[in-house]
Formats: structure tokens, sequence, C-alpha cells
């Protein structure tokens, strides 16, 4: 069975401690220095980061990429939200939205399971909005400035994480995932 020996590949201990919390098993972490495929499509972004994992190591792979799509600003950042992290910082992504009157956005995740030329995807979609401020001290990225619909009016940050993991974005990816490869392996 894949999901028996999937090594996730990602770099972030977070993500890898969610993905476990969330399918209840023990991955093994593999941060690999992959090329950084750039769009601004998450599930395209994934697919392709998984058949380079596969290839580095040779063995069933886990790998998933998140996307922030502001309405406003036409679903930009989208995947490359990292980029917009690292150079700017989540009060950025806040300020941004100064002088719009929309403030809502989607959260996703694709998750792309890969053995050789077998592939199954995961795709977790949360709809929310933009706080005007960064706002709480949990989770990492952009979750202090992502609150979703159903937080009431929570950022990711703010929520305790077993709140969170119960209903993101990388949740319903993950838990769509393993569906796909329990019924299909």
């Amino acid at each position: 069975m894949v999901l028996a020996c999937l090594a996730f590949v990602t770099s972030s201990a977070h993500k890898h401690r969610e993905a476990m919390e969330i399918l209840a098993l023990p991955l093994e972490r593999v941060a690999l220095d992959l090329p950084e495929p750039q769009g601004l499509d998450v599930v395209a972004v994934a697919r392709e980061k998984a058949r380079s994992a596969y290839r580095a190591l040779g063995r069933p792979v886990l790998v998933e990429d998140t996307s922030l799509e502001i309405a406003a600003l036409g679903g930009f950042p989208g995947p490359l939200v990292r980029w917009l992290l690292e150079a700017a910082g989540p009060p950025a992504i806040a300020r941004m939205l100064d002088g719009f009157d929309d403030r809502s956005a989607r959260a996703l995740c694709a998750a792309v399971a890969r053995d050789g030329d077998r592939e199954w995807l995961g795709v977790g979609r949360v709809e929310g909005s933009i706080a005007r401020e960064p706002r709480g001290r949990g989770g990492f990225g952009w979750d202090v400035v992502f609150a979703p619909e159903w937080g009431g009016g929570s950022t990711y940050a703010e929520l305790a994480p077993a709140v969170k993991n119960a209903r993101s974005h990388r949740r319903l990816a993950l838990e769509a995932l393993k569906r796909q490869l329990t019924a299909n392996s």
C-alpha cells in the first residue's frame, strides 16, 4: 500500500507535523532541493514537484503546495505566495488590500502522491478573507492574515491547531488524497 511508504517531500516541519496529524500516519520527511515550478495553477505546480521528487528519490512520494488567491487582485499571489512572504512578509499581504472593499480570499492546497507513473491528487479549498492586519501566534506562513469563513472572524493563527486542522485547506486536500489512495491502491 502506497500510504504506508510515502516520503513527504517538504522542508517545512510545520507542514510535516500537520500532514502526520491529519493523515494519522508516520510520514518520513525528506527535504530535497527541488526546482520550484512557477505558475498560477497550484495543481500544476504540485504535480511537477511530485514528478521531480519521484525522479530524485525513486520511491513513492507525497508533495503538497498551497495557494492564497485574493479576489481583489485577480487571484494573485496564488502559488507565488511563498515568494511574497519571503520578500515582504504577512503584513504586506494585509496592506495590499487597503483601499479595496473586497478582502475575500481562497486558500487552496493540492496534495499529490506519486509512485512511478501512478499519480493521485487531492485538492482542498477554503473560502475566507484577508484580515486588516496580522493576528494570532499559531500556525505559520500566511496563517496570521487568512480568516476562514467558518472561523468566526479568527485567522488560522488565532485558532487552536486542532480546530484549524479539522477544516483547513490542507486537511481537505490530504483527506481527498487519502480517499484516492485507499480506493485505487
